[in-house]
């Protein structure tokens, strides 16, 4: 009979601790985050260092807007892991060193069907710089396929040019294979290693055993962040995915894919009608558009009221 494995009734951290997380763009790192920070926060004064760019010799974490944080006893990271596609954050090697003296490691990994989907939207946030002519050509195939899913191949939503979706497909599987002995090597450094499927499932026994201490459930992500948030679960490519693009991704996911421990082989699709602009064209124009961007659209005037009301009472 199979055992259950038991862990230790956990409550609050038992004393001060530094903790990183890292991992992929979209992956549950900013989720996992606001989970950390609310339950390491009752421990005690704790400082939260949002994805620095970069550690100074006396181990202070500095970002690229000048925002920098010393090193301090209570204290939680979240880095972003950096490959060919992905150059803003740290380094495999650099981030393995720089964070090798904190209490708990933990790395997140995704499904890279999901992530590359979640991904490809997300790059419509205006704080990347997006071109507003690929924008607008994404976001019109984006909304046919919505109405007709199974006409527009995902990996179509990216390009259509053959030569550019060879070069990607190359690249991208380098970048995976790259990470994916980089995993083994943080496993073996004794990093957490976890799933977001597990984290999004509140399967979290493991990784509280692992930190000593429980998270709970009735914290979501912040409302500082609510604009990463698009779906919150998983599986989704199932939906978004066609027949085509089973073709053109299993082989550059294939290999990572086995390598973390999900079923490589199962690329079975789900059916449907339509599929929710929340999760896509609705999301897209959401991040473009950000009031605070360089495309943010007139307010209407019941929202243009009420922000100036605000100000205005604000000052007073």
């Amino acid at each position: 009979m199979a055992v259950t494995p038991s862990y230790p009734e956990f409550t609050l951290p038992s004393g001060p601790m530094r903790a990183v997380i890292y991992g992929l763009p979209k992956s549950g790192t900013t989720y996992l985050f606001s989970l950390l920070a609310e339950a390491m926060g009752q421990q005690g004064p704790l400082v939260e260092c949002f994805e620095p760019k970069s550690i100074e010799p006396d181990g202070t974490l500095r970002r690229g807007d000048g925002m920098a944080w010393p090193p301090a006893a209570h204290q939680l990271a979240k880095i972003l892991y950096a490959d060919t596609h992905q150059k803003s954050g740290w380094n495999g090697p650099d981030a393995q060193a720089a964070f090798s003296g904190y209490d708990k490691k933990i790395f997140l990994v995704r499904d890279p069907r999901d992530r590359w989907i979640s991904g490809f939207f997300y790059r419509w946030f205006h704080l990347h710089n997006p071109d507003p002519a690929a924008f607008y050509r994404a976001l019109r195939l984006t909304e046919h396929k919505e109405k007709h899913p199974s006409e527009v191949p995902f990996h179509q939503l990216h390009s259509s040019d053959e030569d550019v979706l060879k070069e990607w497909a190359r690249g991208y599987k380098q970048g995976l294979d790259t990470l994916s002995d980089f995993l083994t090597g943080l496993a073996q450094d004794g990093w957490f290693i976890m799933l977001y499927e597990d984290l999004v499932d509140k399967n979290w026994s493991a990784l509280e055993a692992y930190l000593g201490f429980a998270l709970s459930s009735e914290h979501g992500i912040r409302p500082s962040f609510k604009h990463v948030s698009r779906t919150n679960s998983h599986s989704n490519w199932r939906r978004w995915f066609t027949p085509d693009d089973e073709a053109f991704f299993k082989p550059v996911f294939a290999d990572f894919l086995e390598a973390q421990g999900y079923n490589a082989n199962d690329w079975s699709l789900e059916s449907v009608q339509e599929l929710p602009a929340a999760e896509g064209s609705a999301y897209m124009h959401r991040l473009f558009h950000h009031p605070n961007g360089p495309h943010a659209l007139p307010l209407p005037w019941k929202a243009r009221l009420k922000k100036f009301v605000k100000r205005v009472l604000g000052r007073a």
